[in-house]
């Protein structure tokens, strides 16, 4: 069992970092996991105290809103793509890429039209689908 004590001084703060990084993970409701919760409520306070954080400057609050503003217009390449074949005899396919790694490949079509329109219809429900093992 780990000892609980006020955290003091450098040595005792560095002590109770380790008996944090021991307890990490212990159940709540345990003894182990009300011994975490103890020390790392001595922790915050004694971080409080000695490694106060300020009220961020107005510098610092027009940066990070800048910052933030960028990111929204920010525009992010899609990992998966769809692209769209036509081979010889005039039919239509899809592939689903990642990167240049082929996911999928689809059946063919007889028109572009009916391939998009099964494309989109794999963009809209693709997320709330589950997966049915029949393989067995």
């Amino acid at each position: 069992m780990i000892e609980i004590k006020p955290i003091r001084s450098k040595e005792d703060y560095e002590l109770a970092l380790n008996s944090i990084a021991e307890l990490w993970g212990a159940p709540s409701g345990t003894p182990q996991g009300d011994q975490l919760d103890v020390i790392a409520t001595l922790v915050d306070a004694y971080e409080r105290e000695h490694f106060p954080i300020g009220k961020p400057s107005a510098e610092a609050i027009a940066a990070f809103d800048e910052e933030q503003n960028q990111a929204r217009h920010t525009t992010v390449e899609p990992q998966l793509k769809f692209q769209i074949l036509k081979d010889p005899a005039g039919l239509f396919s899809f592939r689903l890429l990642r990167a240049t790694e082929i996911v999928l490949h689809s059946e063919t079509f007889a028109t572009k039209d009916d391939a998009i329109r099964t494309i989109k219809l794999l963009q809209q429900d693709a997320a709330h689908s589950e997966i049915i093992d029949i393989a067995a």
